[in-house]
């Protein structure tokens, strides 16, 4: 157990101490540590020392090269953290309205104009303090240099050295066309005839329609797309003007067939190998600002 002194016993350890403690411990890693705090490695291992020397007690082993944490820390670690978190949440909910936090997003395009946008007044109604700054991308992996808060991207989860989470629990492929396409197009007629309908595709994704006609009859031809996008959101905008028919994630269309722009022109569906994934920056992710706004969306896709 941890040695405190009878000199000390009526005192708290230094704060800076303990954060440095706290984050080391965390990521069980100086150096993120350091970044997490916007200090030197030194800076941290210093801080580490001076709790150390307070408590008369070892924190951290070394074993082949890994930081490991000792007895008496894994007892200390979920106090602090606990602690820390609820000094966090108390000091905003007195002060906040005084405070002016501002999130930054890196976001799918099409999963920001088709999903989030429709959402996001009632995140602004919860946390009027919080401003958001979206930057959108297409790409399906995350940004190496973790320049914002928070990264939402669709993709395979299969990415090295960061910490990501899956949102939505699943994700299929669905066709749909706008209601001027299906009066011209009668989707009741054979595989082989839907076949040659014009299409739409969105580039970038494993599957497609070579995929979702396979499912009907494996190797079966079928006219390319006439039309193509990168992004979803455009695609979606072309279906929604007849230009033709169009395979789609359904978390990204679901609003449109909702509020009758598009609608579901058959009832096969493929279930798709990626999803969409929130990815939080390592240095940040205790911070009330991300806290809340991955709370939020998550409390989207709950069951």
């Amino acid at each position: 157990m941890i040695k405190i002194e009878k000199a000390v016993q009526n005192a708290l350890p230094p704060f800076t101490a303990l954060k440095a403690f706290e984050s080391t411990a965390r990521h069980l890693s100086v150096s993120r540590a350091a970044e997490e705090l916007h200090v030197s490695r030194g800076a941290v291992s210093q801080q580490i020392k001076v709790l150390e020397t307070f408590l008369n007690d070892q924190l951290f082993v070394r074993k082949g090269g890994q930081l490991e944490l000792t007895e008496s820390a894994m007892l200390y670690l979920p106090l602090l953290t606990e602690t820390f978190h609820n000094l966090q949440i108390g000091t905003q909910n007195l002060f906040g309205n005084k405070v002016e936090h501002v999130l930054t997003i890196r976001i799918s395009q099409s999963f920001c104009g088709a999903w989030l946008m429709a959402r996001l007044a009632d995140f602004r109604r919860q946390e009027p303090n919080i401003k958001l700054k979206f930057y959108s991308t297409v790409n399906l992996f995350p940004d190496a240099k973790e320049s914002v808060d928070i990264e939402i991207i669709n993709g395979y989860g299969n990415w090295q050295g960061r910490d990501f989470e899956r949102i939505t629990q699943r994700e299929e492929w669905v066709l749909v066309a706008s209601p001027s396409f299906m009066r011209q197009h009668d989707f009741s007629q054979s595989i082989e005839t839907i076949a040659n309908y014009p299409k739409l595709a969105t580039m970038g994704y494993s599957e497609g329609w070579r995929e979702w006609f396979n499912l009907h009859n494996a190797g079966m031809p079928f006219t390319q797309p006439e039309i193509e996008f990168d992004n979803t959101q455009n695609s979606m905008e072309a279906a929604c003007q007849g230009l033709g028919m169009l395979l789609a994630k359904s978390i990204l269309v679901e609003d449109a067939i909702k509020a009758g722009d598009l609608i579901v022109a058959h009832p096969t569906r493929l279930k798709s190998q990626s999803h969409h994934y929130v990815i939080v920056n390592h240095s940040r992710e205790h911070q009330y600002k991300v806290l809340k706004f991955k709370q939020w969306l998550k409390s989207g896709f709950s069951e």
